[in-house]
């Protein structure tokens, strides 16, 4: 567990160190490091604590990342056929390296629009939260209108349609969980 001593060095704590705080022996700190044990997951919890780490960073099993983050030139932007509404991707896209677990999406809908022409559902739970203007969202049968700061989740699989019914933009964030990339309506939209 390699990962172990790395972090270990990181924060300059020998061995000895380690095992003192933790209650454990220096020699299965050792052979935990060298790979020559596996620890149990009552081992593991007591050395992310004293690392101060959540303890999946200690796994083996879980690989961490390059650089995630996405500048803003570097956000993939998409508009509705029409121009109406805008989709900002905040989140990766999958690749072979990576698949988000989540999409996180800022959007604005221009007035008197909305995001689709009939209901549409997904088998995944989303949130929205309104930044600016007034978003009126057709679940079923119901309308929910959120102003600036109000927020709401739409459980998967409900039909529903995102409507701003003002003379003023919307805008917000919106995170679907588990990601759904399939929006075939959506085009490149211009720089």
């Amino acid at each position: 567990m390699l990962k172990i001593r790395n972090y270990r060095k990181e924060r300059n704590l020998t061995i000895r160190e380690l095992a003192a705080m933790t209650g454990m022996s220096i020699s299965y700190i050792s052979q935990v490091e060298r790979g020559e044990l596996d620890p149990s997951l009552s081992s593991l919890r007591k050395i992310a604590s004293v690392l101060q780490l959540p303890i999946y960073l200690l796994l083996d099993d879980v690989e961490i990342m390059g650089d995630l983050t996405r500048r803003k030139d570097q956000q993939l932007v998409r508009t509705s056929e029409d121009g109406a509404v805008t989709y900002r991707f905040l989140t990766p896209l999958p690749s072979p390296e990576f698949s988000p677990q989540m999409l996180l999406m800022h959007f604005a809908i221009a007035p008197r629009s909305q995001d689709t022409p009939e209901p549409i559902r997904h088998a995944s739970e989303e949130m929205i939260y309104v930044m600016e203007g007034q978003l009126t969202i057709q679940i079923g049968g119901s309308d929910i209108v959120l102003n600036p700061g109000d927020t709401t989740v739409i459980q998967k699989n409900l039909p529903h349609i995102c409507k701003n019914c003002s003379d003023e933009p919307v805008k917000g964030i919106c995170s679907i969980s588990p990601p759904v990339w399939g929006r075939m309506d959506l085009v490149e939209a211009e720089p």
